[in-house]
């Protein structure tokens, strides 16, 4: 028992990012670790749909953006093997990776459009989030987590695979100005945020409390629906900090989650 003790207290609370190599500046070395670990973490949870779909991430204080190499499963991507890009998709970085540029002008849309905001854009076709798509159905918050969502989704209308500049516009309208998530219609689910976390853990309270809004409505339970102004309150909890009061760090789950994958491999981070 005193041995398990002591093993909690050497745990790092906080996220120690392993030596960049020279190569990299210190802010392009971060955002490839924490990029590392959104698409690992994708892969862990069974997100996947092989090697297709994208997360991308703005390099801070730049308008270059790291993207997947086009081929790799999720679960062969670290932070030395993602690929940076210009904001038309065009390969910056100097290796042999390809890139699938059309699967960019997904996530290229939704960082011209809101470019000191949204910097980390996250693609899925996750099973619930792309059931819940293929209804006629909103989002219905259900869950304390899901709160958080509340005013926050945008929907966005099948119209094809996402080719051209005119389904970019779409895009755009969808997500607005105030929100960061968007359900495509017979397609999957967008979610974005400030910085790779904030993507991330969208991406999961979405896809929780859209298993549990298909669930509900699979049973044809009666659903307990929350206030407008109990969720106004609670995204408010959520967006403001006050839900991690006490947390070392903003998002306490991100270094458990980087805690996580050290225990599956280490090479994610390198």
């Amino acid at each position: 028992y005193e041995n398990n003790l002591k093993s909690f207290e050497m745990l790092n609370l906080e996220i120690e990012y392993p030596k960049k190599p020279s190569k990299y500046s210190q802010q392009e070395w971060e955002a490839r670790v924490n990029l590392a670990a959104c698409y690992r973490l994708t892969d862990y949870y069974g997100w996947t749909s092989t090697v297709y779909n994208h997360i991308t991430l703005r390099v801070p204080d730049t308008d270059t953006f790291l993207i997947n190499g086009f081929g790799l499963n999720y679960n062969e991507i670290c932070a030395s093997n993602l690929v940076l890009v210009d904001l038309d998709g065009n390969k910056l970085s100097d290796d042999d990776f390809p890139i699938n540029k059309a699967g960019f002008i997904i996530h290229s849309a939704i960082h011209q459009a809101r470019p000191k905001d949204l910097h980390c854009v996250m693609h899925s076709h996750e099973v619930n989030s792309q059931t819940l798509a293929a209804s006629k159905s909103k989002l219905i918050p259900l869950t304390q987590e899901g709160c958080q969502l509340y005013e926050r989704v945008g929907y966005h209308e099948f119209n094809g695979i996402v080719l051209n500049d005119e389904e970019k516009e779409k895009l755009i309208n969808a997500i607005g100005n105030e929100k960061h998530t968007l359900l495509m219609r017979n397609h999957g689910l967008i979610t974005a945020g400030p910085t790779a976390a904030w993507a991330f853990i969208r991406h999961q309270h979405f896809i929780r409390n859209a298993e549990v809004q298909l669930k509900l409505m699979a049973s044809n339970a009666e659903m307990s629906i929350i206030s407008d102004n109990i969720l106004k309150h609670t995204r408010e909890q959520f967006e403001g900090g006050s839900a991690q009061a006490g947390a070392k760090v903003r998002h306490p789950e991100w270094p458990a989650f980087w805690r996580l994958l050290d225990t599956l491999d280490e090479k994610w981070k390198h």
